[in-house]
């Protein structure tokens, strides 16, 4: 496998407000150039941190959402560039908590899984969201079934979406 720091390809980071620095720039672009050598998607990726108002924006207009989510990936299909994320930064700190995650490690968890929908995962279909998830864990260094209860991740969504403490009978 090629030297992830030595290969061609940028990620570059962008702020939405010009004024500021990306977050943990240096460490992110690391774990990105690594998946994206492991991956052999060897192309440049701009990564943007912004609002929750143009992240709900874009995911209204280009997915007919009309609510803001954590992160969009765009790929682009041309040579020179892979694929744009943009990041919800005040919705991935509002979010961290919930997962029991620093804003570092919800934001490296987010940029991750942007990464691998500019490398073709997806998770609309079942199947493919366990694969997706499997191999999110997989890079991340986290116990994929200890992340879901002990529960294959199909079941465990299904099972924490329920509208009472279902999960309770089980788990406490």
């Amino acid at each position: 496998m090629p030297d992830p720091l030595q290969s061609s390809f940028e990620i570059s980071f962008l702020c939405e407000n010009s004024e500021r620095k990306f977050p943990w720039q240096k460490r992110l672009e690391s774990i990105g150039r690594r998946l994206l050598t492991e991956e052999g998607c060897l192309s440049n990726v701009n990564v943007v941190i912004c609002s929750d108002q143009t992240v709900r924006t874009l995911n209204r207009d280009y997915r007919h959402l009309d609510k803001v989510t954590d992160v969009l990936s765009f790929e682009w299909h041309e040579p020179y560039l892979l694929g744009e994320i943009y990041i919800a930064e005040e919705q991935v700190r509002r979010q961290a908590p919930t997962y029991g995650n620093s804003f570092y490690d919800e934001l490296k968890r987010v940029f991750v899984h942007g990464l691998f929908h500019l490398c073709g995962y997806d998770h609309i279909k079942p199947k493919d969201r366990e694969k997706m998830r499997r191999r999110e864990c997989e890079f991340l260094k986290i116990n994929y079934y200890r992340e879901n209860n002990g529960l294959p991740f199909n079941l465990s969504i299904w099972l924490f979406r329920l509208p009472f403490s279902f999960s309770s009978l089980f788990f406490d």
